[in-house]
């Protein structure tokens, strides 16, 4: 099976990074946490959220999401972005062969993927919004994701 990795970066709210956890347990994904995204390691919030699931879903932290990018290219991980630009494919059209491992980075809620981050991501791709708003919230993002990608 092929791996598939949620990469938080920057994420303010600890009980978005706990569900998060829990619905990457429930779909087979792991989970890293880069920058000062809070940890069930020593955010009792996050722990109190997740319930426990950060026991099974391969939970990595990095102080830097440039680490995290080093680690999957060493890893030969593909790279992707969860965000909104000029360039980016809708998560409905996006296709890739799935039997290669893949990290998928989502962003924090006010500030969005940093640019650099853009800069070294091998696809960028976003969630079609069909009404005003152009955004959701993390967590719900995260699952639609996991979610699409299941078993793709």
């Amino acid at each position: 099976m092929a791996r598939k990795i949620v990469v938080l970066e920057n994420i303010r709210s600890a009980y978005n990074v706990g569900n998060v956890i829990r619905t990457a347990d429930s779909l087979w994904w792991e989970v890293w946490l880069t920058g000062y995204t809070p940890s069930p390691l020593d955010n009792p919030k996050v722990k109190k959220t997740s319930l426990w699931a950060e026991e099974n879903v391969g939970l990595r932290q990095f102080d830097y999401t440039e680490d995290v990018i080093e680690e999957c290219k060493k890893l030969h991980i593909s790279f992707i972005a969860a965000e909104i630009t000029s360039t980016a494919t809708s998560l409905v059209d996006f296709s890739v062969d799935f039997s290669w491992d893949i990290a998928i980075i989502f962003w924090n809620e006010v500030e969005w993927v940093l640019p650099q981050t853009l800069q070294n991501v091998e696809k960028v791709v976003y969630i079609p919004m069909q009404w005003i708003k152009e955004s959701m919230n993390i967590w719900q993002s995260t699952a639609i994701f996991m979610w699409e990608l299941r078993n793709k």
